[in-house]
């Protein structure tokens, strides 16, 4: 990568222009960044130029350079960029692992996004939907295979989401499922799994539950199902213990 296309570089160089209170040259930047960027003063010299071509900094004679509101604008998206990639990173490192509770925050989380959508969907939802919600209710209550019904599970609360027409709502849902596939991805498989092996019918009846309630557009019937249905399956996850130490 070419040392002007290096963007922790650029913000570097800018960063010490703007914290700079006069105009700042070649060799008193180098000095700035030194600790974290071993750079001559050619280099820095062409870093210069290249910020001056693209409207970054501007240059006061002999005197040094000065940042311009196009580079403030730079620094301002780049730290924004990385404070989302640090929040991003720890997110990730939290859930990196098996810990059952680390499913349980999320599906806590999930309840949040899933029974604003449930009481949504019972004001917005289109005849398409309940039918598409209908369907899927149908096809859960005769499926027997466990790779059918966790596929129909997923599009149950998918179908929901997009029946509360909030976009946001979507993204949200979206990242929690990002979420859960982040975490140990076999665990997970098995405590879901476990899930609908031992209170699957139970689960499909909470879904014609919410479904009823959509239906017949009552808001306060929806949420309160959606609550009891997620609330079922965190009970579950936080009262079942792993096979191997059942009695």
């Amino acid at each position: 990568m070419r040392v002007t296309e290096n963007e922790d570089i650029l913000y570097m160089v800018l960063r010490s222009i703007e914290e700079s209170s006069a105009p700042i040259g070649a060799g008193s930047i180098q000095r700035a960044i030194s600790p974290q960027a071993s750079l001559s003063m050619a280099t820095v010299g062409i870093i210069l130029r290249d910020l001056q071509d693209r409207g970054f900094v501007v240059r006061e004679g002999f005197r040094g350079h000065l940042i311009t509101p196009e580079g403030r604008d730079f620094l301002a998206a780049y730290r924004n960029r990385q404070k989302k990639a640090c929040l991003a990173d720890r997110i990730f490192d939290y859930l990196t692992g098996s810990d059952r509770q680390r499913l349980v925050d999320i599906l806590e989380a999930r309840r949040a996004i899933e029974t604003e959508a449930a009481r949504l969907a019972a004001a917005r939802a289109l005849e398409a939907d309940i039918e598409r919600l209908r369907r899927n209710v149908t096809e859960q209550l005769s499926c027997r295979g466990e790779r059918t019904r966790a596929a129909l599970d997923r599009e149950f609360h998918a179908i929901l989401l997009d029946a509360a027409h909030n976009p946001l709502l979507n993204t949200l849902y979206e990242f929690s499922e990002q979420l859960t596939a982040a975490s140990d991805g076999e665990t997970v498989d098995h405590f879901l799994g476990q899930v609908r092996e031992e209170i699957g019918a139970a689960l499909v009846e909470d879904h014609r539950r919410v479904l009823e309630a959509i239906a017949v557009k009552d808001a306060h019937l929806a949420e309160k199902a959606m609550a009891a249905h997620l609330d079922r399956v965190i009970d579950f996850l936080r009262d079942t213990r792993e096979p191997s130490s059942r009695r």
